[in-house]
């Protein structure tokens, strides 16, 4: 159920950007607005700062999550290699793609993730099928409630590449009820892939389901499947991790040439993308043990990003238009949605810090 209402909220507020952006549209046709021109547009000068930083935030930890994914995925891959070696090895093996200067091979890589939700369905659902051993399972685990939504969140988000999308659409009529069908799927996928992990490995189950399949395998066609799941999602992560340090200089790129009128040299631009590959990679190596508080640092930044700014932008832009009853219960949806974000984040910095001070 939770899962549920995430998905159908994420859908919701993606549906409020698509409005936001036919009303922009409809009053200067010839300048597609983006997300952070529809931030500008509602907010003014501190809606685009907030939209902006926040985005950064999201790539920047997101890349971190990718890191830590990605070795401990190739450790499970390499059980007889040391830990300390795999990061070198995989920092070793990164490193060129920082001449990479666009997105075209990395997008067309990367295509790999549906590939890999696949493997991992079918493993999971394998592994359920020809499990003997029943497990009794608590249906409810209100302790885990907080954390566990700001983790579906984290694979919720993605709402400021709506306006693009939407932009690109040989037919625009279509994109909603596309979007739509999308997080339906989305929920599926999640669903499944949740309640086959939890009824096989129960709580107490790694934050990465790859960490249990590669331990819980027994048969060949298990392990097989588990081996291709590893293989694929860290060939897909280790694709999206430099588009991750493209869109962060990219990102800096664009308030400079909007202040200059110029864009970066490669003499500038390929520095600065070394910088934020290794300012990445040391990061990660420092939060290395504390992966479910990273992810769900995500989950709460997408709470501002991908929930809490596109109700208000629509409530701002529309607050003409919006029937009475209509804006009431929106600004009274808004409100619940804030005090929800304040509980769930003060809720996992306790977490956060209590597992710290454990492992000092």
């Amino acid at each position: 159920p939770v899962l549920f209402g995430l998905t159908a909220f994420g859908a919701f507020t993606g549906d409020c950007i698509i409005l936001c952006y036919q009303t922009l549209e409809a009053r200067n046709p010839t300048r597609p607005p983006s997300y952070a021109e529809i931030a500008t547009q509602a907010l003014g000068g501190c809606g685009k700062w907030l939209t902006i930083v926040s985005s950064l935030i999201e790539v920047f930890v997101a890349n971190i999550c990718m890191l830590i994914i990605i070795w401990q995925n190739v450790a499970l891959l390499l059980p007889s290699v040391s830990y300390s070696w795999v990061i070198i090895g995989c920092v070793a093996a990164s490193f060129p793609t920082n001449w990479l200067r666009d997105f075209s091979l990395l997008s067309m890589l990367s295509s790999f993730a549906l590939l890999s939700i696949m493997l991992i369905l079918a493993v999971v659902v394998y592994d359920v099928a020809a499990d003997e051993h029943a497990t009794d399972r608590t249906l409810v685990e209100p302790s885990g409630l907080f954390m566990s939504s700001s983790i579906m969140l984290a694979g919720l988000t993605g709402h400021v590449g709506l306006p693009p999308m939407y932009s690109e659409m040989k037919d625009p009529s279509l994109f909603r009820p596309t979007m739509y069908a999308a997080f339906l799927v989305m929920f599926l996928m999640y669903a499944v892939a949740g309640v086959g992990g939890y009824l096989l490995y129960g709580a107490e189950g790694h934050v990465l389901i790859t960490e249990d399949m590669a331990a819980a395998g027994t048969s060949i066609f298990s392990k097989v499947l588990t081996t291709l799941v590893l293989g694929s999602i860290t060939f897909k992560l280790f694709c999206g991790v430099p588009m991750g340090v493209l869109i962060l200089v990219e990102i800096v790129q664009d308030l400079y040439q909007e202040r200059t009128g110029t864009t970066f040299s490669e003499a500038v631009a390929f520095p600065m993308r070394v910088a934020t590959w290794a300012g990445t990679i040391v990061v990660a190596i420092g939060i290395l043990p504390y992966l479910e508080y990273v992810t769900a640092l995500i989950g709460i930044n997408s709470l501002l990003i991908s929930v809490l700014l596109p109700l208000i932008f629509f409530l701002v832009l529309h607050r003409k238009t919006l029937g009475g009853v209509t804006f009431g219960g929106l600004s009274v949806l808004l409100v619940l949605t804030f005090i929800a974000t304040v509980i769930i984040s003060i809720a996992d910095v306790q977490d956060f810090l209590a597992k710290f001070a454990g492992t000092r």
